[in-house]
């Protein structure tokens, strides 16, 4: 027999014992692993649900914020308001488009004079928005809106989502053109039409109807736009931009008189004009001068209506020309303003350092500001610095150079350009609205580098 004690043996019973217990022990780990899931489970599902929930309010408030910025950018502001000016004028445009509106199902625009608040706005799926704009800084609004998921079980109760936005007056309008025009833009043989930064800049627009643009060859870098529904164009240039539609129609206004009061040397019949410097001169009515050639023309030229003013060869302007606004329905025949050869513009900002022209200094950025006036170039202009406008433009033969500003056509005439222009529009140095011509209205427009999320 071996030597040592003998091995135990477990008997039948012994070994159902083990088992049993074995089995006791899986069962408690299954019971406790099915709990685990289970409550994992009921976790997955809640983060699910308060996800959607989360979803669904931030769907909301940023609804709300596309809602909002289409009704504050498609309304028109009375032009040069402040901050809280615009407040007070955006209030009661909305409060005019929506009150009574099945948006706000019998609620109310309110404005308390420092917050304009839009009441609650369902969408459908249950969720909704309310929006609260304030003012942002001197020229800047901003709007502030809370979107609110339809769930009421979220932690908490409902879950909201907030975004923001700050609106300001966009440089747009007749100054958002290289070339604007309310009446037909006719242009021949040969047309560059160049932007000296960017090819938006030289955009073409016009307000008529019928045939509103043609332009028989040539290039444009921007785009070509129109205004009316029926309105054609005709292109047989190379356009870098788009032929379309806007339904936005700007309005420029000029207003004359701020540099009337510099207009002090008075020029009439009985004045010289053969050649030499004219300095912040006021031609009187009737006078019909007519200027030999190496004239310059320093400060305000202020021309009284009626009046036909001829510039002969090789002229120099720094400053502006500008004119008396003539009776309504007064003829062209009576009112223009015609170059003859060589025409350079600099702008008010690059007269002398002398007191006679300290504030004038200041006022830069137009160059013509011709209400009810023609003004028609014949050949070779190099510089203009500064917005050209008048009530029609004719440009003729062999006109080249570079405009820093806009050409505006203020009348239904429209702009009539001949062979072989090359025309380049740098906007860089004066932007938007400058002394003496704006737009009558304004909109505004989102700054989206603004955005934010609460």
């Amino acid at each position: 027999m071996p030597d040592g004690p003998m091995p135990h043996r477990v008997g039948r019973r012994g070994r159902r014992g083990v088992a049993l217990a074995l089995a006791l022990v899986l069962l408690s780990v299954f019971s406790v692993l099915a709990v685990v899931f289970a409550a994992a489970g009921d976790l997955s599902l809640q983060a699910s649900h308060n996800f959607r929930v989360a979803g669904d309010a931030r769907l909301a408030a940023e609804s709300g914020l596309g809602f909002c910025t289409y009704l504050i950018e498609s309304t028109s502001l009375p032009s040069g308001q402040t901050g809280q000016e615009m407040l007070s004028s955006l209030a009661t445009a909305l409060a005019g488009r929506l009150n009574g509106s099945a948006n706000l199902q019998g609620q109310t625009v309110t404005c308390n004079g420092a917050t304009i608040s839009v009441p609650s706005v369902a969408m459908d799926g249950g969720g909704s928005f309310i929006a609260e704009i304030t003012v942002a800084g001197a020229d800047a609004l901003r709007l502030r809106v809370v979107g609110r998921a339809a769930s009421v079980d979220a932690p908490g109760g409902r879950l909201q989502r907030v975004v923001s936005v700050e609106f300001s007056p966009g440089t747009g309008g007749a100054f958002g053109y290289g070339i604007y025009a309310k009446g037909p833009v006719t242009i021949e043989q040969n047309f560059g039409y160049y932007g000296a930064n960017d090819p938006s800049e030289a955009c073409l627009f016009s307000a008529a109807n019928g045939v509103a643009i043609s332009i028989a060859s040539g290039s444009i870098d921007g785009d070509v736009i129109t205004y009316e529904p029926d309105a054609t164009v005709n292109v047989g240039a190379t356009v870098g931009g788009q032929i379309c539609r806007t339904d936005i129609l700007p309005s420029p206004r000029i207003d004359t008189s701020v540099f009337e009061p510099f207009a002090t040397h008075i020029v009439d019949s009985g004045t010289d004009f053969s050649g030499g410097t004219f300095t912040n001169i006021r031609v009187r009515a009737g006078t019909n001068p007519e200027f030999g050639n190496n004239v310059a023309i320093q400060g305000v030229m202020y021309i009284e209506a009626p009046n036909n003013v001829v510039f002969s060869n090789n002229v120099m302007l720094t400053g502006v020309i500008v004119s008396q606004a003539p009776a309504p329905g007064a003829s062209l025949a009576d009112h223009s303003v015609y170059f003859k050869n060589n025409l350079t513009v600099h702008g008010l900002d690059e007269l002398p350092v002398d007191p006679q022209f300290g504030t004038l200094r200041t006022m830069g950025g137009s160059a013509f500001l011709l209400p009810g006036f023609l003004l028609e170039f014949k050949n070779n202009f190099t510089t203009i610095a500064g917005t050209i406008a008048a009530q029609k433009i004719v440009a003729k033969n062999n006109l080249e150079g570079t405009v820093y500003g806009s050409i505006i056509v203020l009348g239904g005439e429209g702009l009539i350009l001949k062979n072989n222009s090359r025309i380049t529009v740098d906007r860089s140095r004066y932007r938007g609205e400058t002394p003496g011509i704006g737009e009558a209205t304004r909109k505004l427009v989102a700054r989206f580098p603004s955005y934010s999320e609460e």
